[in-house]
């Protein structure tokens, strides 16, 4: 059956059914014209918006509608994490063509109400209409942390260490298969485009060691690392050697005569956590970080006075500045 076949309302009531939920902080869920939500004592409300656009994003032909229904909250989690909260509700919306299949849409939101429930995440409302042409996704998701706990992107001091978790380059890589029919070829690197996870364990260990600055790497590092210097008014230095990455990203790069530093530095849609710690501690703690949340951390470079420049430097000690470009809508991609 197709959308515009079975209505709006009817299809509402399906989402309901998907969506049910019995958060204690929900005082009114789906059925009204708002949510109503609790915001417990002592804590401050997180909240993150974005829109997954096909097309754009995604094309249907790339992944299962529940891989789809579980990136999109995926990706909004991530933005939750960077701050070092918890996330606790979302809302879905969803704009499709009425020659959608019904099954597509309903597929959809069960991965995205399978991943809510992974993470203990309420869906509290959202909207549907009809699109002229293609799908959109609009999500939005809150949380909570502690009065005053927030990691911000502002708050990087000169002698931190600069850490990330995971490996860099995969999602970016995955994505580049995909759009070249070797999507089989390897199998970790396309999973980690199409089923990204957000790092929420690191983010709270990060708050609780004390990092001093956070982001997630979503447009790629050579972006997100800018975003932090220009926030906190400093330069940094990266050390290209130490960048993390999979195996099977080396032999990709190998076999199709990509550029490995370029894909790692630009790529985007890594989804891992980059943050900023005290030098003096950061090798003793990041141990800690990711003993608490099952995530490899590596230290790749360091905060420098802002006239420094954000740069890489080889291990020969030469040194060239960081390219710029990472996705950014509105211009081309990588």
């Amino acid at each position: 059956m197709l959308v515009g076949g079975l209505g709006e309302e009817a299809l509402l009531r399906k989402l309901r059914d998907i969506f049910a939920s019995s958060e204690p902080n929900v005082r009114v869920g789906i059925g009204d014209d708002a949510a109503i939500l609790g915001c417990p004592a002592g804590k401050e409300a997180v909240w993150s918006t974005d829109l997954t656009l096909e097309g754009i994003h995604f094309e249907r032909q790339w992944q299962t509608p529940q891989q789809l229904g579980r990136k999109c909250l995926a990706v909004n989690l991530s933005d939750i994490a960077a701050m070092g909260a918890t996330p606790s509700f979302a809302l879905l919306s969803i704009a499709c063509p009425t020659d959608t299949e019904v099954d597509f849409i309903l597929e959809l939101a069960r991965g995205f109400a399978g991943l809510a429930a992974d993470e203990s995440v309420a869906v509290v409302g959202g909207d549907t209409t009809a699109s002229a042409g293609g799908i959109a996704l609009s999500v939005t998701v809150g949380g909570y942390i502690d009065d005053g706990a927030a990691l911000l992107r502002s708050g990087a001091m000169v002698g931190d260490s600069i850490l990330v978790t995971g490996k860099l380059g995969s999602a970016a890589a995955g994505m580049q298969l995909i759009q070249e029919g070797e999507g089989e070829a390897y199998p970790d690197l396309t999973a980690a485009f199409l089923e990204p996870s957000a790092r929420i364990g690191a983010g709270l260990a990060a708050v609780k060691v004390g990092a001093t600055s956070m982001t997630d790497i979503s447009d790629g590092l050579a972006s997100d690392l800018r975003h932090i210097c220009e926030e906190s008014g400093v330069g940094a230095m990266i050390e290209p050697a130490s960048l993390p990455f999979s195996p099977h990203l080396d032999e990709a790069v190998i076999r199709f005569g990509w550029n490995r530093e370029s894909i790692m530095l630009s790529g985007g849609e890594d989804y891992e956590l980059l943050f900023t710690l005290t030098g003096s501690i950061a090798e003793q703690v990041k141990e800690v970080i990711a003993h608490e949340s099952g995530q490899q951390v590596t230290i790749i470079g360091e905060i420098m006075e802002h006239e420094y420049g954000v740069r890489l430097v080889d291990r020969d000690g030469s040194g060239r500045d960081i390219p710029r470009h990472g996705y950014e809508h509105f211009q081309s991609s990588y």
